[in-house]
């Protein structure tokens, strides 16, 4: 009986030590795949961004797609960092606080986007916006824009093949900007990727690479910079998640706008 008792203590004591062995220390999860941080910020000029995860997209248009143009070359493109993107393009009323002035040819409410800016200007905006607060804001680049705008679609637009005049402002179907948070949301929570105003991003405007890429920032030097997602002027067509267009830095429209982003520090 003793020896039977002593067996069994002997087997408890072992599983014991096996499952303490496979117990090990937490182990941080890599930079790019922590989850840890607020899923919604609101800065000091009630600025909101939604965290964006890191992922993988193609980025372009299929050969089949409706209206497709040449340079939409269709790539496969790697964002290894998670990033803050604004959930509306920046309003009158944030410019005016910022810069002092408010350049839109459509003036209106505080939460009308602001119009009538250059992509210098913006850089300008920027600077003074992180003077004032403590986030490293910035133009998205093309590839982080057009991962935010399709929200995990592969369609035409994030809301599918079609986009309907009850989905966004475009095709001159209400003949000025229209306040942020009007027309639905994509999937992640952002608005107006599709019309509204174009907005300004960070890369010169290039050709699409032929191959995969990782974290592409466009070409080195160029003449006009990007700017993407079409505006209350423009055809449905032109608004399409793979719409490419460009123009000057210095270039300054009715339908010009631009909304800001940060990576996850």
């Amino acid at each position: 009986m003793k020896r039977f008792f002593y067996l069994v203590l002997v087997v408890a004591c072992a599983t014991l030590a096996s499952e303490l062995a496979g117990v090990t220390a937490p182990v941080r999860k890599p930079r790019e795949e922590i989850t840890d941080r607020p899923k919604h910020l609101t800065n000091g000029i009630g600025m909101k961004f939604v965290l964006l995860p890191p992922g993988t997209f193609m980025q372009g248009s299929p050969l089949t797609e409706a209206a497709r143009n040449p340079d939409e070359t269709l790539h496969k493109v790697t964002l290894r960092k998670g990033f803050y993107m604004a959930v509306n393009t920046v309003t009158q009323g944030q410019w005016q606080e910022i810069m002092g002035n408010n350049p839109s040819q459509f003036k209106g409410e505080k939460d009308v986007p602001v119009e009538m800016v250059t992509w210098n200007e913006c850089q300008e905006f920027i600077k003074k916006l992180r003077e004032k607060d403590n986030h490293p804001y910035r133009l998205p680049t093309e590839a982080e824009w057009e991962y935010a705008c399709r929200a995990g679609t592969t369609t035409a637009f994030h809301f599918g093949e079609t986009l309907s005049r009850d989905q966004a402002n475009c095709g001159a179907n209400r003949n000025r900007p229209t306040p942020g948070g009007t027309f639905p949301a994509n999937a992640w929570g952002l608005h107006d990727m599709h019309g509204n105003v174009w907005q300004w991003c960070q890369d010169w405007s290039g050709a699409y690479p032929q191959t995969d890429v990782v974290d592409p920032q466009g070409p080195e030097t160029g003449t006009n910079r990007v700017v993407r997602g079409g505006s209350w002027a423009d055809v449905h067509s032109c608004c399409r998640s793979a719409f490419r267009n460009s123009d000057a830095p210095g270039a300054r429209f009715a339908f010009f706008g631009f909304r800001l982003c940060f990576f996850v520090d």
